[in-house]
């Protein structure tokens, strides 16, 4: 009867390879059984974001930075009424939308915060002029021409915004349609604001020239077409240093900005300036 020889090497190595394959499929299997205790935590936790009351928004955790023109208690009247509501089911896009769709909201930011909390911060329109707006009666405008509340006697200290333009379409939300011309509007307005030494009692608007009244001296300071109107106005700046008394004496009737290499002055008659003096 043959004899079996089996080499001592070649057993060792056969039982070293069936316990590498047993540990690979122990660490497998380990992995196998941690992803999916991660996988089950997710879904547990995504749950509990949708209805747990530990992520509900509720009128206790909704904060409120409110305006003069659009109170707290308007904010919360709109969004109280759909909480408490998970954080993840917040209509945030909506609720920011209709904000900013109020006439005298300009912005709405609108935050969440972990884990319950919901952030409203509204902005609103700052008043820089008033203008008649046909149908719309009296109306105040903002720094971009929006229209946003009807004028009261407080008003009566704004700019007066004159348009005698053809482009005027006043029934619009911005009441001047020329994009030049609004353009030119807004950067006087925010001229006028950072100087406030330069009050103005009227902004005018005729087809394609732009002018403005001082309020003291009644001078108007023509500027024609809106190209290059920082430089006019900065040289109006200059002047105003040279000649202060622009700004308060009834002397002249015009500055002439056309060139604001050469800014001309127009001297009122006298005549004129008698009947100009209150």
């Amino acid at each position: 009867m043959a004899k079996v020889v089996v080499r001592q090497d070649r057993i060792s190595s056969n039982l070293s390879a069936a316990r590498l394959r047993t540990k690979k499929r122990g660490r497998d299997l380990s992995k196998s059984v941690v992803a999916g205790l991660m996988t089950l935590l997710l879904i547990q936790g995504a749950v509990a974001l949708y209805v747990s009351p530990v992520f509900a928004v509720s009128s206790e955790s909704l904060s409120v930075t409110a305006s003069p023109l659009c109170t707290e208690s308007e904010i919360r009247n709109f969004i109280q009424p759909e909480l408490p509501k998970s954080i993840m089911r917040l209509p945030t896009s909506r609720w920011s939308d209709a904000l900013g769709n109020i006439p005298a909201v300009k912005s709405a930011q609108i935050s969440i915060g972990f884990p319950n909390k919901l952030n409203v911060v509204v902005v609103d329109r700052q008043a820089r002029l008033v203008s008649d707006l046909g149908s719309l009666g009296k109306c105040v405008l903002d720094g971009e021409l929006v229209p946003f509340r009807n004028a009261t006697a407080e008003d009566e200290a704004l700019p007066k915004l004159v348009l005698q333009s053809e482009d005027a379409n006043p029934e619009f939300g911005v009441c001047v349609t020329d994009a030049a011309q609004v353009m030119g509007v807004q950067t006087i307005t925010k001229w006028l604001s950072e100087h406030p030494d330069i009050a103005a009692s009227s902004i005018n608007v005729q087809n394609n020239h732009l002018a403005f009244v001082i309020s003291k001296s009644n001078v108007n300071v023509l500027l024609g077409t809106p190209r290059r109107l920082i430089e006019k106005l900065d040289s109006l700046q200059i002047l105003v240093k040279k000649r202060p008394d622009l700004l308060t004496s009834r002397k002249y009737s015009a500055v002439n900005l056309f060139s604001d290499e050469y800014p001309a002055l127009v001297v009122r008659s006298e005549s004129a300036e008698k009947s100009a003096v209150p």
